[in-house]
């Protein structure tokens, strides 16, 4: 398996002994498309199993069967990776059902795959690593096999899989796991009072209370301790409560009384996203906490806000609150049932990662299939959807767990107190949260016609709580444009490389619209640290003398060495690396994340250690900063703070001192990071490292498919990567990743080798562009016009800007399409018998259309279009 490209910075001294490891533990060879003879027998109630290596299984791309000694038959499937796939061929089952597939893999670090079962929609499944990348591990996956033969596929979705050794099936217990009864909440009994809080109204009952705003109602009732969300008039939401998680998991519905009364229960309020009033209802229950579930109903809005708070005098602890639980029949019922989805979440953009569009009939088994932060239940044909996910990020990693039938959920569970090693990356559970009372997230439960807008209004929400990072005073607003090293350089970064770079960039793009209001980056990846102090000295002189600003890497809360007795930079030999490292309670080691350490942003050496290079840095000049593998600063463990219980405690602590560090004199960019807390950097890069293949240019494409919400909400910008031209397999492939940069948010960074002269033609010729370059300096996100393609990304994306409207187009296969597009599908009005302006953005050329717009696409083409009403 080759080294994955993600970015590192490794003192020099270990790179010669890393690289001593690598050799003699990933197979180097690349092997062509083969197809042989499978092996393995019908699949029953006992296991089968099935060589990844072995039988007529289809290999596509560089991966094939490669030796390993560790493996079952000393061979396993290799090198997935690059747009490549292994497919098990000949899988039969004696009886259709869900089977459990157990598979046998080596990942050295987490990675991903994407498996389809007889040519369905694929699903990605994100594998723990193993403990080396000699180690097989297993990996429990819930699959449905049709009697008779099956075909079982793994793609790497233009990323990096694990090796593969071999799959097992077993056929899973029976049952569909619906429960029997429908989340009716109970009569309310006699209507009591009304009372008006300007548009909401408040209605008591003998058993409870119903409050309303001009969009939805909420009915409690507090006989049955449950509650209902009604949207114009229709219930959506039925049978919701609260849980915590102590000795045993305690649900309000459970509670013996449930207390509400106006005159205590009700507080008019005003946050930063509105006004309205905040309605409490009390549940007791003798020799447990109380629990007080808490609403938040708005003047206006299709959105409401919840949360719930355990309280007792003598303390209690926890690490999982759920503020809003549905367990019914048809207990979420979005009224619509053309293709109905449910969006599942990444974490983060670590591994490859990717967003899931599943369908809504699923059976949901693992955690890999738990979204983090939020969700949207939705109908991709009308496009009506409800969207639920957390709004505050302060102590805890929320996770939502659903599974449905029938085009609706019979359950939903948001709750904080989320890990997975999968996901989350955590090898410990959540930590546990102690006090007087404990407060779950807050979550946006919010209906929509337009699950699109339910996004975009939920990212408001966010950044109204928690604003994007403000620019400082020397930091120019507006998109970032210039180059990043590692595509091109990687760990071969050096002066003269980087020097020549920016003589390049002024000689023949700056001044080439290939720039922002004058500002043009050159920012240094990992491996900075080749160049000597006086080298970095000399090159950030050029930068500037070229009319440049220069950007620099670090990655703070990870340890790449092992030398525990290495003295921590900028602490004066007071402590070592074994003092910072993150452990679990015992005081064991963490295991390594990305062949790394994750070392506790708590800590005062790990604040010091930020201070020696924040301020190095910014003697130097520096005024943009990559900062990578933050995901480690949020892991469990336990913490040199006391007072920080939780991993999201120690993130938002140690990227609060990052911010103080930096002083406002760099753009910040997060690269591999939590979507969540999003208030310390001005962009975050939404998909992890993107080599330029169209593999990844699209893989990239899915994160904008179903991430577009945050740019312009929760942060400024979203950045889709650096572009590496020269190889994006042709020259349409290497524009199609130009377009994709362009309408992602955008970091509008190129990554080539200037001494390369086919890199030098395309750069010249793709960035030098000005309609392009003019949209991409935008800042703005196109939105998917359609959210149904499972793990893959949109073809289509639409965005609006001041009456005038953009339109990209993509194919993504190495074969020509026609296709003939709905402009009203698309967002774009066309009036009945009237015509549109389209003007192709790279050509200039101008052509009128109707209410469908015709596009011939090459292999791997794109187009960009303006469209005038």
């Amino acid at each position: 398996m080759p080294m994955s490209t993600r970015t590192r910075f490794i003192p020099k001294i270990l790179l010669m002994v890393w690289a001593g490891l690598l050799a003699l533990s990933w197979p180097g060879a690349s092997w062509a498309a083969t197809s042989e003879t499978a092996a393995g027998t019908g699949v029953n109630a006992a296991a089968a199993s099935y060589e990844a290596e072995a039988g007529a299984n289809t290999f596509t791309g560089n991966a094939g069967p490669a030796d390993c000694g560790t493996c079952s038959g000393g061979k396993k499937a290799g090198n997935l990776y690059g747009g490549s796939t292994l497919q098990f061929n000949g899988v039969t089952a004696d009886q259709a059902g869900v089977y459990t597939m157990t598979v046998h893999y080596i990942s050295g670090d987490p990675r991903a795959a994407v498996i389809s079962v007889n040519g369905a929609e694929g699903e990605n499944f994100n594998f723990p690593k193993t403990a080396d990348w000699n180690t097989v591990g297993t990996y429990d996956i819930q699959i449905d096999l049709k009697q008779g033969s099956n075909t079982i596929l793994f793609d790497d979705g233009g990323g990096y899989s694990p090796d593969i050794d071999l799959i097992e099936l077993r056929l899973a217990s029976a049952g569909d796991g619906v429960p029997d009864h429908d989340g009716s909440i109970g009569e309310l009994g006699k209507q009591l009072y009304v009372t008006k809080y300007g548009p909401i109204t408040l209605t008591e009952y003998q058993r409870g209370f119903s409050v309303a705003n001009p969009s939805y109602e909420l009915l409690y009732n507090t006989s049955t301790g449950l509650s209902q969300y009604n949207w114009n008039h229709k219930p959506v939401i039925k049978g919701a409560y609260s849980e915590i998680q102590l000795d045993k998991t305690v649900a309000s519905k459970d509670y013996g009384k449930h207390t509400f009364k106006a005159k205590n229960g009700v507080t008019p309020f005003r946050d930063a996203t509105g006004e309205g009033i905040k309605v409490t209802v009390r549940s007791e229950q003798k020799g447990l906490p109380d629990l007080s579930q808490v609403f938040y109903i708005y003047n206006n809005g299709p959105y409401v806000l919840a949360e719930v708070t355990a309280s007792q005098a003598a303390g209690l602890t926890t690490n999982q609150i759920t503020p809003l639980a549905v367990e019914a029949r048809g207990g979420i019922d979005i009224g619509s049932y053309g293709d109905n989805r449910v969006l599942v979440t990444p974490f983060d953009n670590d591994s490859w990662s990717r967003y899931q569009a599943k369908s809504i009939n699923t059976r949901l088994n693992t955690d890999n299939y738990v979204s983090s932060e939020l969700t949207a239940i939705y109908d991709n044909t009308s496009r009506k959807g409800l969207v639920v996910g957390s709004v505050t990020h302060d102590t805890w990693k929320t996770g939502i767990h659903w599974s449905g039938t029938d085009n609706k959920l019979n359950e939903l569970r948001v709750y904080g107190g989320f890990t997975s090693q999968a996901s989350t990356h955590d090898s410990l559970p959540h930590g546990s949260v102690s006090g007087k009372s404990v407060t779950s997230p807050k979550v946006f439960i919010g209906l929509y016609d337009d699950y699109r807008k339910g996004m975009e209004g939920y990212g408001q929400v966010n950044a109204a709580i928690a604003p994007p990072l403000a620019f400082g005073q020397n930091i120019p607003e507006g998109v970032p444009v210039g180059w990043n090293s590692w595509g091109a350089y990687a760990d071969h970064l050096s002066y003269d490389n980087a020097a020549a770079v920016s003589n390049y960039v002024k000689e023949h793009l700056q001044n080439n619209s290939f720039e922002n209001n004058g500002n043009v980056y050159i920012n240094l990846d990992s491996y900075w640290d080749n160049m000597t102090d006086q080298q970095l000295t000399d090159l950030v002189k050029l930068i500037h003398g070229n009319g440049q600003k220069a950007g620099i890497y670090y990655s703070p809360f990870v340890y790449w060495g092992d030398n525990m007795d290495q003295v921590v930079e900028g602490t004066d030999g007071k402590y070592k690396y074994g003092d910072i490292v993150l452990r679990d309670a015992s005081g064991s080691v963490l295991p390594k994340l990305d062949g790394a350490y994750a070392v506790d942003p708590t800590h005062p050496a790990v604040k010091a250690r930020i201070d020696y290079y924040m301020n190095r840095f910014k003697k130097e000049g520096f005024e943009y900063i990559k900062v990578d593998f933050l995901s480690h600063g949020s892991l469990e463990g336990r913490h040199y703070d006391s007072k920080v219980q939780t991993g999201i405690q120690a993130y938002n602590q140690g990227m609060a001192y990052l911010d103080q560090a930096i002083g406002g004199t760099m753009f910040i960019s997060e690269s591999i990071a939590p979507l969540f807390p999003s208030q310390y950097a001005h962009s975050r890069r939404i998909s992890c490292d993107v080599d330029g293949s169209l593999g990844s240019t699209e893989y990239q494409l899915n994160n904008l498919t179903y991430g577009w919400w945050q740019n312009g909400t929760i942060y400024h910008y979203t950045d889709p990567d650096y572009m590496t031209l020269v190889k994006g397999g042709s020259y349409e492939g290497a524009q199609t990743h130009v377009n994709a940069a362009a309408i992602s948010g955008t970091v509008f960074l190129n990554s080539d080798d200037v001494n390369d002269p086919a890199a030098r033609q395309y750069m010249e010729s793709l960035l030098t562009n000005p309609e392009v370059n003019a949209l991409a300096v935008k800042g703005k996100a196109f939105k998917p016009v359609e959210g149904n393609t499972g793990t893959k990304a949109a073809d289509l994306f639409v965005l609006e800007d001041q009456g005038t409207y953009y339109l990209a187009v993509f194919n993504y296969t190495q074969n020509p399409e026609q296709r003939q597009i709905d402009l009203k599908r698309a967002g774009i009005p066309v009036q009945a018998g009237a015509s549109v302006q389209v003007t192709d953005l790279w050509t200039g050329e101008k052509v009128t259309a109707g209410a469908t717009l015709d596009v011939t696409l090459k292999s791997a083409e794109s187009k960009l279009y303006q469209i005038s009403p």
